[in-house]
């Protein structure tokens, strides 16, 4: 008589489905962020806390880091492969995508000014910001105004991130966690330290110093991967946790900016990746998605906030859309950009990132 065997489902990965949503919900925060000032009226008055962009930037920054440590932390360490190698990879990753969508966002401000509708701010859409961007410069200082697509000044800032990142990891993979603590203080007393000089807080510095910004907010992410690797959470611990942070964060950035509170809330920011790193929840296809989804979400809402908020502003001038009304439709245009950023990444960054990656030979996929 023979006996059939079920195979155990595979443990689900720590940190897999819970950190693709938490990206996903991070892109969501940054594009209510943008669209927040063509509601019927600003949500910032209504729910305080997205006065407060750079929460959702900062948090994104500090999860790149983490990320990649986790991913490539151990092949660094290993010299699996080579500084420059990883750091190509990584920008192939990112690069056509972008290029797609600032593509059409040339296209969007090309033909709604040839309809006599020039974007409100024109010095933002200048040839010189266009080749900046189209290069993944942008972001290095160059310049005092961000243009064309705006939030895409920190995959500029991840390029160097990058860079530097690819040479120090290894050694970094390999420190006790004593060094680790100290490297941690001492990158972020030299942060605020850079700020103080600036005379700006540390955690939205101008557009011109968003490498300043960006370099140790990743390094802090890295450095709190190495430091927590192999925590487990429970779903409890996790369920608080996450309640908690999101108290505080979203109490904190409803009171009058200050430098501590600022601190704290970065804090909590880590302390909710950390906890979303450590338990390990079912990866659904839903899931997956979500995660896949964050980053095509990230670059193109903007473009369609270009199309869909402008029909908006149309139909609300032509027709005096009752305030009922007017919150459907800006709704509407919400619910387009995230729809397209499903619609984006399915049609155009999946297939990119699998021509690329059949394109690379050896170690590290390119859509990792």
């Amino acid at each position: 008589m023979s006996v059939s065997v079920t195979p155990l489902a595979p443990k689900p990965r720590a940190g897999g489905a819970s950190l693709d949503v938490l990206r996903f919900l991070a892109a969501g925060f940054i594009l209510l962020f943008h669209f927040s000032e063509s509601a019927p009226r600003p949500l910032s008055d209504l729910i305080p806390v997205l006065r407060q962009g750079w929460l959702a930037t900062d948090f994104f920054l500090m999860l790149s880091g983490f990320i990649l440590m986790r991913a490539y932390g151990p092949a660094l360490a290993q010299q699996r492969f080579s500084p420059v190698s990883f750091v190509i990879r990584r920008v192939l990753r990112l690069w056509p995508s972008h290029i797609v969508a600032l593509l059409l966002m040339l296209l969007v401000v090309g033909l709604a000014t040839l309809q006599g509708h020039p974007p409100g701010h024109p010095e933002k859409y200048t040839v010189w910001a266009f080749w900046e961007q189209l290069i993944l410069v942008h972001g290095w200082g160059l310049s005092d105004t961000p243009g064309w697509n705006v939030p895409t000044w920190t995959l500029s800032a991840l390029v160097v991130c990058y860079a530097v990142f690819s040479l120090c990891a290894g050694f970094v993979f390999r420190w006790r966690r004593s060094a680790l603590i100290t490297a941690l203080v001492v990158v972020l007393a030299l942060a605020l330290a850079v700020a103080a000089i600036i005379g700006h807080p540390f955690v939205d510095l101008p557009f011109r110093f968003g490498l300043v910004r960006a370099l140790p907010l990743f390094f802090i992410g890295a450095l709190m991967e190495r430091l927590t690797t192999g925590l487990a959470v429970s779903d409890r611990v996790y369920a608080v946790g996450m309640t908690l942070s999101g108290l505080i964060v979203v109490g904190l950035a409803s009171l009058p900016r200050h430098t501590l509170s600022d601190l704290i809330i970065l804090g909590t920011l880590a302390a909710a990746l950390v906890l979303s790193a450590g338990i390990s929840l079912p990866e659904t296809l839903l899931t997956r998605r979500l995660g896949r989804s964050a980053y095509a979400l990230f670059l193109i809402h903007s473009v369609v906030g270009g199309i869909a908020l402008g029909l908006d502003g149309m139909l609300v001038h032509r027709f005096a859309l009752p305030e009922p009304l007017h919150w459907l439709s800006w709704c509407m245009c919400v619910a387009a950009a995230i729809a397209s950023a499903f619609v984006f990444e399915a049609w155009v960054d999946r297939p990119l990132s699998r021509w690329v990656t059949a394109r690379l030979t050896g170690g590290v996929k390119a859509e990792a």
